[in-house]
């Protein structure tokens, strides 16, 4: 009986051995676990960041065009009347110089 309570005695004593070392194992791949996704947050905010500034920069960039669009319908508007003002002149003029050339 001593023989088979050391042997139970021993089993047991091993069998907590064993669980405290594969709960240490799992705990390291716990802790792993939390480093990898900390980094993996710390991306995402970048990413986030990243996008942020990017669609910043695509809206001052539509900004900008649109700028850009309205001053060349002004500039082309402002040559259509300087067109039709010269267009205005030359007819004018050749009425001018016919008036003059039959006298």
């Amino acid at each position: 009986m001593t023989t088979a309570l050391k042997v139970i005695i021993a089993v047991s004593v091993l069998s907590m051995t064993a669980g405290c070392a594969s709960t240490k194992a799992l705990q390291g791949e716990v802790d792993s676990l939390k480093s990898q996704v900390s980094t993996l947050q710390a991306d995402v905010s970048s990413l986030k960041s990243n996008s942020t500034a990017a669609n910043q920069a695509a809206t001052d960039a539509a900004r900008t065009a649109q700028a850009a669009e309205s001053k060349a319908d002004q500039a082309l508007a402002t040559a259509q009347t300087a067109v039709q003002r010269a267009d205005a002149n030359s007819a004018s003029m050749e009425r001018m110089f016919a008036k003059a050339v039959s006298k």
